[in-house]
């Protein structure tokens, strides 16, 4: 009988460290919000924190890792498990701390138009609009909580959210005071009463402030003050402003000071410095380029490019519209198992090989003005060890994305049947294997969005808690029932014996 307890004891003692295990993996509180995520981002920014693929640390992070660093969840399927999302062709919710989604590819939303994402080892933590990059859906992260109701403070400026997103130029009241809020949502004064603030700042926080007096020298998207209609006044005069002079420091303005930081020789990110305000507004500042004084340089440009698609010469590594015309046509050819991406990555390099092999070239995997004839010429030799079932349909690359860089070394996993030549099977096989698991930890193989997900995922942890709580409940109940006629039986037995003695 007392192996048999030690035994029950142990089971029960696994059962529940097992059931604490899986609690603890469901995600049903708030890891963070959406106001802390948004500043967990900038600070990664502004700290130039480097790209390091499946790295999720504070200086070192891939894009999925930026976020889960700080939000936790799900690392591989952000977008499958969100609360909520939506379209970015709709236009985004003026939320901070939305996800933001394209297909490979996780960032966040910090408001006023802005993201951030970790984009690649080239370009490494960036800030942008929005609109820039081809992201197609925005989502609720699952362990965030977003703002309802109330004041919110972010980035040294207050925001007042109402059903659940902040409001951008309006007049509110809010305890008998009337604020305005400007284009980006913040407010142009503190608030009356802080102390019922929805996220006031701390100590910590006020020293924050008190450092970022600095960074205010600095006119970027959403700005607004004195200093940005004198800026759209300057460009105005130069040419490169062609609208009116408002005061706030939109994406047009942003674009038109591009524009003069370009001619100027300036690194182009359309932030305004005081050294570059000096430039603005001196008597050697560049003059925005006549169409008339354009007509040369246009030709010479134009010789240029003639010139350059004479020299063809694609390689590992490179990424062009060229490249992702040659994926196209290798696919076709049956040489090409994944998607044309326009990046010649190693799948793309063993395709061309084999292409090479079939029709009668050097083996070499770089595609030069011979093999660029020979891939589009109409002998071109399809691959005999391709895998083609006679109800297939024709491989067709889907529509190119309008991508800037690739977003890491290697090309995306393939969805479409494989067809591997047989000189190359074993390489192509282990190739996949290790794309496949690399994508796995980013966390960039996401696919379509299916609430379904969550509910399940919560629906089988209730049902084990309540099969839990039965067993055990059982169990004890057996033990007390076990030692209650014990007790009952010890003393029957005591009874008997004073009894006899009596």
């Amino acid at each position: 009988m007392l192996k048999i307890k030690r035994a029950l004891a142990l089971f029960l003692i696994l059962a529940v460290i097992l059931t604490i295990s899986v609690a603890s993996g469901t995600s049903f509180a708030a890891a963070g919000t959406g106001i802390g995520l948004s500043e967990h981002v900038l600070n990664a920014y502004y700290s130039g924190w480097s790209y390091v693929y499946g790295c999720a640390t504070e200086g070192a992070v891939d894009c999925s890792g930026l976020i889960y660093m700080y939000a936790g969840g799900d690392r591989c399927a952000m977008i499958d498990y969100c609360q909520d999302s939506g379209y970015v062709s709709d236009g985004v919710p003026n939320i901070h701390g939305l996800g933001l989604y394209q297909p490979g590819h996780v960032g966040v939303y910090v408001g006023n138009g802005m993201a951030v994402d970790a984009r690649s080892s080239d370009y490494g933590i960036c800030y942008e609009s929005v609109y820039s990059k081809n992201w197609t859906m925005w989502f609720k992260h699952e362990t965030i909580a977003y703002p309802d109701t109330g004041w919110e403070y972010f980035s040294g400026n207050y925001y007042y959210y109402e059903n659940g997103e902040y409001l951008t130029d309006a007049y509110i009241t809010v305890d008998g005071i009337e604020y305005y809020l400007d284009p980006s949502g913040a407010c142009t004064s503190t608030p009356g009463d802080t102390g019922a603030l929805a996220d006031t700042p701390s100590d910590y926080e006020a020293e924050e402030e008190t450092v970022s007096t600095e960074v205010d020298e600095y006119i970027r998207l959403g700005s607004t003050d004195e200093r940005v209609s004198t800026i759209q006044l300057r460009l105005q005069e130069l040419g490169f402003y062609d609208y009116e002079i408002t005061g706030y420091y939109c994406e047009r303005t942003e674009a038109a000071y591009m524009d003069f930081q370009t001619a100027a020789g300036l690194y182009a990110d359309g932030i305004a410095g005081p050294y570059e305000i000096e430039i603005l507004l001196s008597d050697s500042a560049p003059v925005a380029e006549t169409e008339e004084e354009e007509t040369e340089p246009e030709t010479e440009e134009t010789e240029e490019e003639t010139q350059a698609e004479e020299e063809i010469s694609y390689s590992n590594g490179d990424f062009s519209d060229g490249i992702y015309e040659i994926q196209a046509e290798l696919s076709q050819l049956g040489y090409f198992n994944d998607d044309a991406t326009g990046y010649f990555g190693d799948l793309t390099e063993s395709a061309v090989a084999d292409f090479q092999s079939q029709n009668g070239l050097e083996p070499t995997g770089m595609v030069d003005e011979l093999t660029y004839a020979a891939i589009f010429s109409s002998t071109a030799l399809e691959n005999p060890d391709a895998d083609k079932p006679e109800d297939a349909e024709t491989l067709t690359p889907p529509a190119k994305e309008d991508a800037t860089a690739p977003t890491g070394t290697t090309e995306p996993a393939a969805t479409k049947p494989a067809k591997i030549s047989s000189s190359s099977a074993c390489e192509e096989v282990t190739l996949k294997s290790a794309e496949l698991a690399a994508k796995a930890l980013e966390g960039i193989e996401f696919e379509s969005v299916d609430a379904d997900k969550d509910s399940s995922r919560s629906g089988s942890f209730i049902i084990w808690l309540l099969v839990m709580i039965a067993f055990m409940s059982g169990a004890f109940w057996f033990v007390y029932s076990n030692e209650k006629k014990k007790k009952k039986a010890r003393y029957e037995r005591i009874k008997a014996r004073a009894n006899r003695n009596w």
